[in-house]
């Protein structure tokens, strides 16, 4: 029980030499209890998630924990909270614990995708978020598969799983795909900018500049922004995990994003999801727009643009 999260199943028990006997006499004292059939848990602890979650694999028929609960167990964002224990269960299975459950049938390939976690049969990361998007929606579901690229998953694992699992009538490998195209090989249409730049004016009058360049004090190129506002040192600039989501890539990031700072530049980050919710980008930009003052002094580049300088 100290190895499984304070549980254990009454066939480890027997395996062990209690018999159904000794269970039944330390389940009337309250040394044991059963939270659900088939499992024993210490008594007079409540019983952790993960100990539910294991508890929930022990029961006849169960594969693995899935969906929102091995989100939890993965750590990844927007599931920390999630309380009900998501298993997939063979057909005809019908485990019935005394906390909340929600069982999942599936003929997908659940063998060649489990993993453990801390122990529990969990389903891997990739499997999980191939099969969240029905039950929790698009915007959770890309939350958590943000998330997952930033723990180190890689794309190339994800791939995989969500062509696994893709069938037809499965919605959830599909979203998974679209996500994956999404961040990591498909660009944001330079005609979305310009819409987005008209919509920036439309809303407060300010015109913002195309594909602008940032240069140093020596003329070195820092960056080309895709929109810049140039006269408050506002910047929008296209990410992709392709480019952005691995370490060494974070690193060059955080060091080009610093000489930005240092220049006094503001950037707000555009992600492909953004394609159908510019709202939150616009609403971002309108705002340091109003808040931040102008500059002094903007100079002039040699394509009739302007470029900021620092003195």
């Amino acid at each position: 029980m100290a190895a499984q999260h304070g549980v254990a199943s009454t066939e480890q028990a027997r395996a062990l030499g209690v018999s159904a006997r000794v269970e039944m006499r330390r389940r009337t004292d309250g040394t044991l209890y059963s939270p659900c059939a088939g499992v024993l848990a210490v008594g007079g602890c409540p019983v952790t998630f993960m100990g539910r979650a294991m508890a929930a694999t022990f029961a006849t028929g169960v594969m693995a924990v899935s969906h929102g609960a091995a989100a939890r167990l993965h750590g990844l964002d927007g599931f920390d909270r999630h309380e009900t224990i998501d298993v997939i269960a063979v057909d005809g299975a019908n485990p019935r614990p005394f906390f909340p459950t929600a069982v999942h049938y599936t003929r997908g390939p659940v063998i060649e995708h489990t993993v453990r976690v801390e122990g529990i049969p969990v389903m891997s990361v990739g499997s999980t978020l191939a099969l969240l998007a029905p039950h929790v929606g698009y915007t959770a579901t890309a939350r958590a598969f943000d998330s997952a690229l930033r723990l180190g998953v890689s794309a190339d694992e994800l791939q995989e799983a969500a062509v696994a699992w893709r069938k037809r009538g499965r919605s959830g490998p599909r979203t998974l795909l679209e996500l994956l195209h999404g961040r990591t090989e498909a660009r944001l249409p330079r005609s979305w900018f310009q819409r987005l730049a008209a919509r920036v004016l439309a809303s407060v009058g300010v015109r913002l500049i195309d594909e602008f360049p940032v240069r140093d004090q020596r003329g070195v190129l820092i960056a080309e922004l895709d929109l810049a506002e140039p006269v408050r040192r506002i910047g929008v600039e296209a990410q992709s995990w392709r480019w952005h989501g691995d370490p060494s890539a974070q690193h060059r990031d955080a060091r080009r994003r610093g000489a930005l700072r240092q220049l006094g530049w503001e950037i707000v980050d555009v992600w492909w999801a953004d394609l159908r919710q510019p709202e939150r980008v616009i609403a971002e930009l309108s705002y340091l727009i109003r808040t931040r003052p102008p500059n002094r002094w903007v100079e002039p580049t040699g394509n009739g643009r302007s470029q900021t300088a620092v003195r």
